[in-house]
């Protein structure tokens, strides 16, 4: 099993969802308090699991309504996804993979990890 670890920097904090390996699965946007990144963890707990996909590096990918998981391609051609939540707004993204069948297998190990505990602060 994975774990949450949430890190404070200078009054700010944020999470990184890792497996259970320690890689970093998703990493959370930034929030002003310690409340609203727990709020955030258990944000992507309720969502992470049925967020389907939406491959925005397709032409004329069909639009898929949040939550949901958008695939994007970065200009050195690597990928990401970030972890939409129902208002549209960014719960945190993925590192970079060369090819997509990687990422693809990111996102299908958020969703199993995503119901770890806090495990960790820093």
């Amino acid at each position: 099993m994975g774990q949450y670890v949430m890190v404070e920097k200078e009054g700010l904090y944020q999470f990184n969802l890792c497996d259970s390996n320690g890689h970093v699965v998703l990493a959370s946007t930034v929030y002003p308090s310690r409340e609203e990144c727990l709020a955030g963890m258990d944000l992507t707990r309720a969502l992470a699991v049925g967020a389907p996909v939406q491959d925005g590096t397709v032409h004329g990918f069909g639009r898929v309504a949040a939550p949901k998981c958008r695939i994007y391609q970065q200009l050195d051609g690597k990928y990401y996804f970030v972890l939409v939540d129902d208002a549209g707004d960014a719960l945190g993204r993925s590192h970079a993979y060369p090819k997509k069948e990687s990422l693809l297998r990111r996102i299908e190990r958020m969703r199993k990890e995503s119901s770890s505990p806090l495990a960790l602060e820093e």
